[in-house]
């Protein structure tokens, strides 16, 4: 059985130290949205969450191409860079990049399986800024993140478990 998730080292440089901490500040803006996966009606595993987007994926976009959204997109994908590098995680280019806060709820729920990106060549980077729990599944296999850690995985199917306790906070890069 092959390993699906790839634990990396985190470097923790500052540009990573300072952004983490803007990003779970008070200043750092979030966007509400009702559901993660928008055709799916079972409600109780399509969980609201907060987002804010860096890069648009292609797919929303007009022209089909990776569309900046936001001031910060060059400082988070340094940051990412400097990760994926640092691991000698080969990367052309970013398809999205996001954050993204799962609050607790009264018990903890998988969310809806998905798939980030129709065609199997992209891969995932997760960064968890919080201690919050929040398990990452992808297929079968399950990472149990702490503060910090990074994981990557190619485009399998994969969800989450909503955090115990506090905001489950993530930076998420999709890349070929």
């Amino acid at each position: 059985m092959s390993k699906l998730i790839e634990h990396l080292h985190n470097p923790k440089t500052d540009l990573y130290l300072e952004f983490k901490n803007f990003v779970l500040s008070r200043d750092f803006t979030w966007y509400y949205y009702p559901s993660s996966i928008t055709d799916v009606d079972d409600l109780k595993s399509n969980v609201s969450f907060y987002n804010h987007t860096f890069l648009i994926r292609p797919e929303f976009t007009e022209n089909k191409i990776p569309t900046p959204n936001c001031e910060y997109l060059n400082i988070v994908s340094r940051l990412f860079l400097e990760i994926l590098e640092f691991n000698n995680v080969k990367i052309n280019y970013f398809l999205r990049i996001n954050a993204n806060c799962v609050h607790p709820l009264e018990k903890i729920v998988s969310t809806v399986p998905h798939i980030d990106h129709q065609f199997p060549e992209h891969k995932n980077a997760i960064i968890y800024l919080t201690n919050a729990g929040g398990s990452t599944v992808v297929q079968d296999e399950i990472f149990n993140p702490k503060e910090d850690d990074v994981i990557v995985f190619g485009g399998e199917m994969h969800n989450i478990q909503t955090p115990e306790k506090d905001r489950r906070i993530v930076l998420v890069a999709t890349f070929v």
